[in-house]
């Protein structure tokens, strides 16, 4: 499964979550809980950290994807303040603005 594949898989999960759950809703904003999209981070994780050190780079982010060009720009996206690993705390804060 690609990495794009499985972000958009957790947050739908994510969303009938929420939709199951509307008083979390109102708690979180909008989307599913930040517990949710930790667990989702944690996912990518175990299956791209190919080195098994507990970080994500950007170039194993990269190594998911097919299309690397689509690749470059979304991995780049998650790794917000451009340091070369996609931290949890980046994926969660990355997500939300998402789902604004």
């Amino acid at each position: 499964m690609s990495l794009i594949r499985f972000l958009s898989f957790t947050m739908v999960l994510g969303m009938i979550g929420v939709a199951l759950h509307p008083g979390r809703l109102c708690a979180q904003n909008k989307g599913p809980p930040t517990e949710m999209i930790r667990g989702a981070y944690q996912e990518i994780l175990r299956s791209c950290d190919t080195n098994k050190d507990g970080k994500l780079t950007v170039q194993e982010c990269m190594g998911a994807f097919k299309d690397k060009a689509k690749a470059e720009k979304d991995c780049k996206y998650w790794d917000a303040n451009s340091d070369g690993i996609i931290t949890e705390e980046e994926y969660v804060s990355q997500a939300r603005k998402i789902m604004k």
